[in-house]
């Protein structure tokens, strides 16, 4: 095959995807990224985060973007397990020791500004790529459709960061290293006017295998998020909306605050997100975020995930583009450095999505209390 037009082509430029071609770009590679949404543009998510994707922040420069997107650091984490009621503060690491809340139109916007400042990437917003090109057994380039018309480029790796539902994955067929169907379902709204915790907390108000979460965010906004068992998903999407002010009322820590917050938007929601673990690579494709590795968004580690994956990959692939390692060195040493990132927080997040009362009995004999009250 002739010279590849990239060295790399990114599928989608939301968190992962912005974060590996900024990185790339930064060291000079030529960069295409793709992705069917035209920005500022949000998605599915409830946009909480902490310190592993601060870090990856500031590793790509866009820290006091983020900081001054109008979102309160949330100093503490404030616990109500079945009427145990008490306030850790946040202790993350490399000194943040906060965490943020931040809608995706605003956070994957300031990224893919980012990205833009690269000379050697390129972003084509509304495009869809519909194939994968091969060249004797390797992944070599994508056609895709652009305003209105075909194209085609070629790249020396394919870069699949197009998320749950990943076209590259789908047409790679990786091979998966573990698996769990879908447990629960979320559902989330934003509210102003929502009195908050002093100082600025991220809550968490845990019923039986029921979960209320209150994050202030952006734009004077707080996110209200419901997480419930999936058998409870048909009733939801029949009546979510009267079911999830219900939930939030039934918070007696919550529900006196509730009394002059007004919603606004709509509910939101999902009930079909399972927990899988992807090999992340093969001959010329390689997955990063969502696309390679998912687990249920209860325990809201999507953001530090995907954006502490990309920052791996992007050293991988510099050290793979360089000539100072080969392919398959480059991408195991990836393989094993994401699983490393992810193991702990992965099982934890899948082993208890489908009953929370394990988990919170030992949390709650932990700190000397109760589980029974």
């Amino acid at each position: 095959m002739s010279t590849p037009d990239y060295d790399a082509i990114v599928v989608g430029a939301r968190i992962a995807g912005s974060l590996t071609a900024a990185l790339l770009g930064e060291a000079g590679w030529r960069v295409l990224v793709l992705d069917r949404a035209t920005f500022p543009s949000d998605t599915l998510s409830t946009h909480f985060f902490r310190a592993p994707a601060l870090m990856a922040f500031r590793r790509v420069g866009v820290l006091e973007e983020v900081l001054d997107a109008g979102a309160p650091p949330l100093v503490n984490l404030f616990n109500d397990v079945d009427g145990h009621v008490f306030t850790e503060s946040v202790e993350g690491g490399a000194g943040f020791n906060y965490v943020l809340c931040i809608r995706r139109i605003v956070l994957d916007d300031i990224l893919v500004r980012r990205l833009r400042r690269e000379p050697t990437v390129q972003l084509l917003e509304g495009a869809t790529v519909h194939t994968l090109v091969r060249d004797e057994g390797r992944v070599a380039g994508v056609r895709f459709r652009h305003a209105g018309s075909e194209h085609e480029a070629t790249a020396r790796v394919i870069v699949g960061a197009d998320g749950f539902r990943s076209f590259v994955a789908r047409a790679v067929a990786p091979a998966v290293e573990q698996a769990a169907s879908v447990r629960r379902a979320m559902y989330y709204g934003y509210f102003v006017g929502l009195l908050p915790q002093d100082p600025p907390a991220a809550e968490h108000h845990y019923r039986g295998n029921e979960l209320v979460y209150v994050f202030p965010c952006d734009n004077r906004l707080t996110l209200l998020a419901v997480s419930v068992p999936i058998a409870e998903f048909p009733a939801w999407k029949r009546d979510g909306r009267r079911l999830f002010l219900e939930r939030l009322r039934a918070r007696p820590t919550l529900a006196p605050r509730l009394a002059k917050a007004e919603w606004v938007g709509r509910l939101y929601g999902a009930g079909d997100i399972p927990c899988y673990r992807r090999v992340p690579y093969g001959p010329g494709w390689v997955l990063v975020g969502d696309a390679g590795l998912i687990q249920d968004p209860w325990s809201g580690r999507g953001i530090e995930q995907g954006s502490t994956h990309a920052v791996l990959l992007a050293e991988a692939l510099h050290r793979w583009l360089s000539g100072v390692t080969s392919w398959e060195v480059a991408m195991a040493d990836f393989h094993a450095a994401r699983n490393a990132a992810a193991d702990k927080p992965y099982r934890r997040t899948c082993g208890n999505a489908g009953d929370f009362r394990p988990m919170l009995a030992a949390a709650l004999q932990r700190r000397g209390l109760s589980p029974a009250r």
